[in-house]
C-alpha cells in the first residue's frame, strides 16, 4: 500500500510538473506571437509612411549634384532652398517619366520662381535616371527653354560655390 501511494504521488507531481510546464510554454509561445506580431506591424507602418511608389522624385532631385564632373558637390537641394524663399516641392509622373516642380520667391527680390526638372530613366540603364532641369519660369511668365533654365541654375550653383548670399540681382 504504501508503495502504491508514493508511485500515485509521484504520478501527481509528474502530472503537475507536465502541467506548469505545458502553462509556461503556451505563455511563451503568446508572448513570441505577441512580440511579432507588433514587429510586423511597425515593419508595415514604417513601409507605408515611407512609400511613395516606385520612384520619390523629390528625394533624387533633392540629392543630385548635377556639377560634380567639374569639382562642385552642391546637391539641387543646397541650392534651390538657399536662394529661393519657403520652397515649395512637388513631383508629378507621366508613363515612365518623373517631374519635380520647385517654387517660391526668390530671396531678396518678391519675383517668382517655378523651376521644373525632369527626371527620366536612361536608355542604356534601367536602374539609372537622367536628372535635367527642363525649364524656369519668372513672375509666370513664359517658360525658358532647357537650355536658358541650365544656364540659370548654371549661376546659382557657381554663386553658391562664391558663398553669395543671394542672387536676386541675377533676375533683375
Amino acid at each position: 500500500m504504501f508503495y502504491s501511494k508514493r508511485v500515485e504521488n509521484l504520478e501527481k507531481e509528474n502530472a503537475e510538473f507536465t502541467n506548469d510546464k505545458q502553462i509556461k510554454k503556451k505563455k511563451f509561445n503568446k508572448v513570441k506571437f505577441v512580440l511579432y506580431s507588433i514587429i510586423a506591424i511597425v515593419a508595415m507602418f514604417t513601409i507605408a509612411a515611407n512609400w511613395e511608389g516606385s520612384t520619390n522624385y523629390v528625394a533624387t532631385v533633392e540629392k543630385h549634384k548635377p556639377l560634380e564632373s567639374q569639382g562642385i558637390s552642391l546637391t539641387y537641394a543646397n541650392v534651390l532652398n538657399k536662394y529661393i524663399e519657403s520652397p515649395k516641392w512637388e513631383s508629378r509622373e507621366s508613363g515612365d517619366i518623373g517631374y519635380v516642380d520647385v517654387s517660391g520667391t526668390i530671396k531678396g527680390s518678391n519675383k517668382k520662381i517655378g523651376v521644373k526638372i525632369k527626371v527620366s530613366p536612361m536608355s542604356n540603364d534601367s536602374k539609372r535616371v537622367s536628372i535635367k532641369p527642363e525649364s524656369i519660369t519668372l513672375n509666370g511668365n513664359s517658360p525658358s527653354t532647357q537650355a536658358a533654365a541650365e544656364q540659370i541654375l548654371l549661376y546659382m550653383f557657381l554663386a553658391d560655390q562664391r558663398g553669395e548670399a543671394d542672387v536676386a540681382y541675377y533676375f533683375d
